[in-house]
């Protein structure tokens, strides 16, 4: 073989390497994104109307105190929402986990529900614990109604379906029950919930605004076709990310900060949500 000829044909191999590298850079993308959307006011809770609400989901300990640190301070949010697996179900060193949630609290009043992860880990109650003296409230299968502008938001967390005893379909009945449970008269219910494919529950149970997370955005999300995988929703999920609707229901879902399994995020950076909600004019004067 002439030296030209092996010339072009390791400049070939070395240009396609460097192509294969730059895409699983491109594609491992690791700085947090920060996702923000308007969600538009049911009639009479116009007093709401920018309030905002930022969501932490699936940190799984992973460390990013720094970038979130920035980012609260920019949103300047009025409630800080954790829906669930801070931590993996085999950490047994929640420190990571704690300082996100200490750092949260510095910013707004914040807010938690267990995720399955939380679930299975037989050392929740030392994060419980922890949680609470870094100053997060715990909602389990509770509400409590927070007051704004003279308009009430009342907030509501349950446990994640794998937290009941009994069959699944009997735990997703029980959680759209209890959550229906905890709603009061005159106020804006916003649900904390871990899973995000339970559209029908939560459009069901009469809640406004749903957040949740869990899906991971599909763990890898292809350019052009999307998320490829889900739990509880298999190949190609409709439901990981974004807002999504479900009769009169809002359902936000996180793609989250961090990873629960063995196999990478691909496509798919790590994302902090803010929703701001909006009242009816307010939005056609932006729009």
């Amino acid at each position: 073989m002439k030296r030209s000829h092996k010339k072009r044909l390791f400049g070939a191999a070395a240009l396609a390497g460097a192509a294969f590298l730059g895409t699983c850079v491109w594609a491992l993308q690791s700085a947090l994104g920060v996702s923000q959307y308007e969600v538009a006011l049911p009639q009479g809770m116009e007093g709401l109307d920018g309030y905002r609400i930022v969501q932490i989901a699936d940190l799984h300990s992973a460390k990013l105190d720094q970038e979130l640190e920035q980012a609260l301070e920019q949103l300047q949010s009025h409630l800080i929402v954790m829906t669930g697996d801070l931590v993996n179900r085999e950490d047994r060193d929640f420190s990571q986990a704690l300082a996100t949630a200490a750092l949260a609290v510095r910013f707004a009043p914040t807010y938690f529900v267990r995720g399955n992860h939380e679930v299975d880990n037989p050392d929740y109650a030392i994060l419980r614990r922890g949680l609470e003296e870094a100053g997060v409230t715990i909602l389990e299968d509770e509400g409590v109604v927070l007051e704004y502008h003279g308009a009430s938001l009342n907030l509501v967390g349950v446990k994640d379906v794998t937290a009941h005893s009994g069959s699944r379909t009997e735990a997703i009945r029980a959680m759209g029950q209890t959550a229906s449970e905890q709603f009061v008269d005159g106020a804006y219910h916003v649900l904390l919930s871990h899973r995000p494919s339970l559209l029908e529950t939560y459009g069901a149970c009469g809640a406004d605004l749903v957040f949740s997370g869990h899906a991971h955005g599909g763990q890898v999300r292809l350019p052009v076709l999307g998320a490829v995988f889900a739990p509880d929703q298999g190949l190609w999920p409709q439901v990981t990310a974004g807002v999504h609707t479900a009769g009169q229901t809002q359902v936000v879902v996180s793609r989250g900060l961090g990873n629960g399994t063995p196999f990478p995020r691909l496509w798919n950076g790590p994302e902090l949500v803010a929703v701001t909600l909006r009242a009816q004019e307010s939005l056609s004067q932006n729009g």
